[in-house]
């Protein structure tokens, strides 16, 4: 749009700032108004190898944004008799035998992420096997209880689309959702064909330690899938259209002519319904946030080797979506900016500077962490603050410490140095938020201001569990058992995971551990023996990762 370029060449540098420190070769970002997309900003590459740039065109998976989508079919089928929100899903799906240990689950518990069953591992690469997987793995909180995101809940929102429609999922949202707004690059099922003029998924080299900004990006796995939870592949231009669906209340041509979604539907779908107990609500496939005075209705999106961000700002009349083929935790911060530029260019106001992201040395309140940390097995190390930063000093290494400069601030750092770099270091704060201890893989460090209490003593058949095991589930293909004050955790190295961080793992009765806390519905166990006693495998939320060589 005309007086829109130098707000778009001001997004623009934004979106190179953030490139510049995340794990990710290219991106789009697009920004319309009801009528029509104002601009469109793309930076990198989509296919590194080749040479080939990202364009306004090109495609990319777009993730969770996906359950947005399904929500709309299933407020058409809820609104034409066939389906109920407040029925137990085991009555439409008679043969999923879904356990309901505190009563009956709905799609309007799975819709919301309260129906208290697990995220998914995504280990099982379909989705009749990973709602099977559901049958072991029964919710461990009352339905409405809690929010608890969880994609294997919309894989069975999906199945119950199927049931009583008699269609596949895709082709539902092709003929009812993308064809009628003219979304003609994108399909609603990632299959080998689609990655012929998919941007290039990209993702971390090492699978076994903490991604840092200097180790290289590799082409990431290829994914095939239909399910209700993020499956739908687009592009920044036809997601524009499917924002103005939200910015015209629901007022587009559906299949039969009619406007895709009543006044009605439309509120039931856009109404924030529980605490997303992160600040923000959640609704049917759609969360909602106030940034900068304005509220957001709102998704991210991941996948393997893409990231998504998707937002409208009804009372402003203008929509974003970005999409990168890589992984980011500051695609928000990015919508923001654009958001707040074009505001002031509409306005006729002056420019906000472009976004830098601080550095991945600048730490806030740095002088917390300075002192000297001595570990269990004698070792120590020392962090002395300098410049902004952290300087650790650990025997013959010294380096400075790193935060994800497109995270928020907390208490994790990367050290990179090839002779740390497998774990990140863990600091630990007492009760009156003193900075007191840290751990690094499977050592404990307490600072001269520890005086807490000494650890417990574990079980000895616990040593058996720790180590390192390795999955061909390319959204978490590592995970990582430790050993350390007395507790035992779960690490998962991966970026790519819903799982990433770390866990104490709680002993539960017949052998098994729960992750976290016995109210969330991750479970593990340990099974076989092998050489020197050691478990070989992982079993976790029904899948099974196993002992590598690499301990």
């Amino acid at each position: 749009m005309a007086g829109l370029e130098a707000a778009f060449e001001r997004i623009g540098a934004s979106a190179e700032h953030h490139l510049e420190v995340s794990h990710s070769a290219g991106l789009a970002l697009a920004v319309t108004d009801r009528e029509d997309v104002l601009g469109v900003v793309c930076r990198g590459m989509a296919d590194v190898a080749a040479g080939k740039p990202v364009r306004a065109e090109t495609r990319f998976q777009i993730g969770s944004i996906s359950k947005s989508f399904a929500a709309l079919l299933v407020l058409q089928e809820v609104a034409a008799g066939r389906l109920a929100l407040d029925v137990s899903v085991n009555d439409i799906l008679p043969w999923l035998k879904l356990p309901e240990p505190f009563g009956p689950i709905t799609l309007h518990h799975l819709m919301t992420h309260t129906s208290g069953l697990l995220v998914g591992t995504e280990d099982a690469p379909t989705g009749p096997g990973a709602i099977y997987r559901l049958q072991t793995n029964p919710p461990t909180t009352a339905p409405g209880e809690r929010w608890l995101y969880s994609n294997d809940g919309w894989k069975v929102v999906g199945a119950c689309l199927e049931e009583v429609t008699g269609e596949p999922i895709h082709e539902l949202l092709r003929t009812r959702v993308l064809g009628p707004l003219g979304m003609r690059a994108s399909s609603a099922s990632i299959v080998d064909a689609e990655y012929q003029d998919l941007a290039v998924a990209y993702e971390p080299l090492y699978s076994d330690r903490p991604v840092q900004l200097r180790h290289p990006l590799v082409p990431a796995h290829r994914i095939t899938s239909n399910t209700a939870d993020g499956s739908i592949v687009s592009t920044v231009l036809d997601m524009s259209a499917y924002a103005r669906l939200f910015l015209a209340r629901g007022d587009v041509p559906g299949l039969d002519g009619t406007r895709m979604l009543t006044e009605e539907q439309f509120d039931d779908w856009v109404e924030q319904r529980v605490d997303d107990g992160d600040g923000g609500t959640y609704g049917y496939g759609l969360w909602a946030d106030e940034f900068d005075g304005v509220r957001w209705i709102a998704h991210s999106g991941g996948m393997v080797g893409y990231t998504a961000m998707f937002a409208v700002v009804p009372e402003e009349g203008l929509g974003c979506v970005v999409l990168q083929n890589g992984y980011s935790e500051g695609l928000r911060k990015l919508v923001r900016a654009a958001f707040a530029t074009i505001r002031a260019s509409l306005a006729g106001e002056e420019l906000p500077a472009a976004v830098v992201p601080p550095s991945a040395t600048e730490i806030p309140k740095a002088a917390e962490y300075v002192g000297t940390y001595t570990g269990e097995d004698g070792r120590v190390f020392e962090v002395e603050a300098e410049r902004e930063g952290l300087r650790l000093n650990a025997g013959p290494v010294t380096v400075l410490l790193e935060r994800d400069p497109l995270g928020e601030p907390s208490d994790t750092f990367l050290v990179p140095h090839e002779a740390l770099e497998r774990f990140p270091l863990v600091f630990g704060r007492d009760a009156d938020g003193s900075v007191t201890e840290a751990f690094h893989g499977d050592t404990w460090f307490r600072s001269e201001r520890y005086a807490g209490p000494e650890p417990a003593t574990p079980p000895d058949e616990w040593r058996r569990y720790t180590g390192f095991y390795r999955n061909d589930d390319p959204w978490a293909p590592t995970l990582r058992v430790l050993l350390r004050k007395g507790v035992l955790a779960i690490q998962w190295p991966s970026a790519a995971t819903d799982d990433e961080g770390e866990d104490e793992l709680l002993p539960l009765a017949d052998g098994w551990f729960a992750g976290g806390t016995e109210r969330d519905p991750r479970r593990i166990r340990f099974l076989g023996e092998g050489a020197g006693g050691k478990a070989v495998v992982a079993e976790f939320n029904g899948g099974s990762w196993f002992r590598s060589f690499e301990d």
